[in-house]
């Protein structure tokens, strides 16, 4: 669980980097703003998270 929690926190703050320098290079959002990603990576936290429970439960 703890491992899931790191990984999920990891992959999130890469998101958050990304995206915001992805909105900042293609002119999306001209100032450097992490509010304008938040959102999106509180969801793609949840669902990294779920995922990586997912893919654990199911190998065989």
């Amino acid at each position: 669980m703890k491992q899931r929690i790191i990984s999920a926190l990891l992959a999130t703050g890469l998101y958050l980097i990304i995206a915001n320098i992805g909105n900042f290079f293609f002119g999306v959002n001209r100032r450097f703003d992490w509010t304008t990603t938040l959102w999106e990576a509180a969801f793609f936290f949840v669902f990294i998270f779920l995922l990586l429970g997912y893919r654990r439960n199911n190998r065989k």
